[in-house]
């Protein structure tokens, strides 16, 4: 197949874009700055302001919407801005006009990638998410909605953020189930070879795990010696965190000390 990839330079985008050009997928990516693999077909543009969206669609058989834009996770943080707004050029604006573009050209698969637990919550970015699925569902194009928890990469720019801390205060009971992007790109190339499935089944990693376990193994891993200050979570919060893993969904098989032994930290 002919298959766009939004978000196709990303962390996740590369792996999703690799593996499909792997299976022998003709495989387009739409991006501001075009990049030099010659088995991409490159399309320059902008999903924020639509430029390149028509052209994109134009001939893809499917399309992969994997572009995302989160304040926090782009800067490793967290402001209290982020708890208030996030902008929704990307994920509400431009899926709108993906959809349209790909019901105009009769795209026989829209691939919607999310997040585990945007429904239950209330953070203004994962509204978004939420939002953008209802936009996906509504729209008369046949699609797959395929939602992942947090993924190692997330979580090592975070923590990576504090390791000149002498003390990390943290909710440590905060129940947690990363994933490797590496791990959910093989279960979306998956899902969009086999076509349309409405929302697919929520992607985790292989183990549930609190966030004290999760920090006690990122210290291990880098060598560092930070004290932990557990923050205590308000019910309400706990309840919602259940949200952010799925016990009962597809699970990867590369776990977060796995990830850390493989990525080595970066020198300065």
């Amino acid at each position: 197949m002919r298959i766009l990839v939004t978000g196709g330079t990303g962390h996740l985008g590369r792996d999703i874009v690799g593996r499909l050009k792997d299976q022998g997928h003709q495989v387009r990516v739409l991006a501001r700055t075009p990049g030099q693999d010659p088995a991409v077909e490159w399309i320059q543009g902008d999903l924020a302001t639509g430029r390149g969206i028509t052209e994109a669609v134009s001939g893809s058989e499917a399309i992969v919407h994997a572009a995302t834009f989160s304040p926090a996770a782009t800067r490793g943080t967290i402001r209290p801005a982020d708890l208030v707004r996030s902008p929704s050029e990307v994920d509400i604006g431009a899926t709108r006009q993906l959809l349209g573009a790909a019901g105009q050209a009769d795209v026989a698969h829209f691939l919607y990638v999310s997040i585990v637990g945007v429904q239950h919550s209330r953070v203004p970015y994962l509204r978004l998410k939420a939002a953008a699925e209802d936009v996906v569902r509504q729209s008369g194009v046949p699609h797959s909605i395929v939602p992942a928890t947090q993924f190692y990469w997330l979580l090592e720019r975070m923590l990576g953020r504090m390791a000149r801390l002498p003390a990390w205060p943290l909710p440590v009971k905060l129940p947690m189930q990363p994933a490797d992007e590496g791990d959910f790109a093989a279960y979306v190339v998956e899902c969009v070879t086999e076509g349309p499935g409405g929302d697919r089944q929520p992607f985790g990693g292989p183990a549930i795990m609190t966030f004290g376990e999760v920090v006690e193994q990122y210290q291990a891993a880098r060598r560092l010696h930070r004290r932990i200050v557990p923050l205590p979570l308000p019910r309400a919060a706990v309840r919602a965190a259940a949200g952010l893993t799925c016990p009962d969904g597809r699970r990867g098989t590369t776990t977060w000390a796995e990830w850390l032994n493989r990525h080595p930290a970066r020198s300065g």
